[in-house]
């Protein structure tokens, strides 16, 4: 790839610019990136570009509106993750820039064994021993019914962690946007499809991204569908399920239980009324997070294919919002 560039009558070395919160430590993915390119030329920051012009790509989390507007010669934006909807809550991207997400086998099997465990907390009523351990009598255990996980959204997070469910024995149902077709899942598809599942899931999982479609999607119609005594997990985004909906549900005994991930607002408020519901198990959104190292080399790939014009990988679909 060619070192030098020239932009707006300058000639600059190309940058990378990573737009990431302090808490996401972008030191350590400046780090894992120059470990494989020495050469790259990585700022971290927008306060700390002395030339917009050379910034030519960008990983970008959630920033002030239209902050990517500065950079004249940007062409690529990546998601630092599988979501984009912080990244698309900017309504001053610039036009025609595509933007790419990630797809990560790390991300993908911290997920997975954050479902598996959560299922299994709950199947095996572990906490309630934690609580009490002579909740059952001695060498006799009670174990909650129910073998059918339900997905929502079969994308790459959700293909993986159906085929952990698999192993295990469970049977896995899935719902998406469009019809899917995955040996040992039984798929379903539009809105009745979507009633139809869920009447036979005892493990509603939601991962679902945030669009005008999810947007309150879990309210007390649909998730009164479920089979009675099932148990919901929200790791897709707070926007989807309806707070009081679930408490409701929760109340009259009609859902088991439920753990909670992602969060209308985030933090948590310490008031909400999730934090102390005994039926209701909250973490706080680190279901699955980026790692540094392990998203590096994608991250990379898509910056050698943006600056050399060549396709990129998982490119976001601006229709659907992912």
């Amino acid at each position: 790839d060619p070192l030098w560039s020239r932009g707006l009558g300058d000639v600059y070395k190309r940058q990378l610019l990573i737009s990431l919160p302090d808490s996401f430590q972008p030191q350590l993915l400046s780090n894992a990136l120059k470990s494989i390119d020495t050469e790259l030329q990585i700022e971290i920051g927008a306060e700390n570009v002395k030339n917009p012009s050379a910034v030519e790509f960008a990983v970008d989390w959630k920033n002030p509106q239209g902050h990517l507007l500065n950079y004249p010669n940007l062409k690529a934006i990546s998601s630092y993750g599988h979501g984009v909807d912080n990244l698309l809550s900017d309504t001053k991207l610039p036009q025609g820039i595509p933007i790419v997400r990630l797809k990560d086998e790390i991300m993908a099997n911290m997920m997975s064994e954050y479902l598996l465990a959560v299922v299994l907390l709950h199947r095996r009523q572990l906490l309630e021993y934690a609580k009490n351990p002579e909740f059952s009598e001695w060498g006799t255990n009670r174990y909650h019914p129910g073998n059918q996980i339900g997905i929502l959204g079969l994308g790459y997070l959700g293909q993986a962690s159906a085929k952990v469910f698999l192993k295990m024995g469970f049977k896995v149902s899935g719902w998406s946007r469009r019809l899917k077709q995955i040996d040992g899942i039984s798929c379903f598809s539009g809105t009745k499809d979507l009633a139809k599942m869920l009447t036979q899931t005892d493990y509603l999982v939601n991962l679902l991204p945030n669009t005008a479609f999810t947007q309150d999607l879990l309210n007390y119609q649909c998730l009164s569908t479920l089979k009675r005594g099932a148990y919901v997990i929200n790791v897709g985004r707070g926007k989807t399920l309806v707070d009081e909906d679930l408490i409701t549900l929760l109340d009259n005994g009609h859902l088991s239980g439920a753990c909670l991930d992602v969060f209308r607002t985030e933090p948590l408020p310490s008031d909400h009324q999730f934090r102390n519901h005994e039926k209701i198990l909250i973490t706080p959104h680190n279901s699955s997070t980026t790692q540094a190292e392990s998203a590096a080399p994608q991250i990379l790939e898509n910056y050698k294919r943006a600056i050399s014009g060549k396709k990129l990988l998982h490119l976001v679909d601006m229709k659907h919002g992912y």
